[in-house]
């Protein structure tokens, strides 16, 4: 299993809005490329950023699925995403490999 995490910095006054956009059209648009069979949004709840700190983390079976978005949606949605709120959200992306599962 491999994880594609992204993590996003919100201005605290964002906290509705962006929710509303992360679960109407950012987490759909990254499901319907085909290439994660599922999502989850977290919120850190101990971060040491100001504002708020959220994780969407898509799960694939195949590290090729991960790559193929990569390669070709993720310049698309993800800069949509910061034009949404331009200036008002910092997002940083990693990859996971999921080792034990209990």
């Amino acid at each position: 299993m491999f994880i594609y995490n992204i993590t996003v910095l919100i201005e605290e006054t964002l906290e509705q809005e962006w929710l509303n956009y992360v679960q109407t059209e950012f987490i759909p648009a990254i499901l319907d490329t085909g290439f994660f069979q599922s999502c989850q949004l977290l919120q850190v709840t101990d971060s040491p950023n100001e504002g708020l700190t959220y994780c969407v983390q898509f799960r694939t079976n195949e590290i090729s699925s991960l790559q193929s978005y990569q390669s070709l949606y993720a310049l698309q949605i993800e800069s949509a995403h910061q034009l949404a709120f331009p200036n008002q959200l910092v997002t940083f992306s990693s990859t996971m490999k999921l080792i034990n599962e209990q």
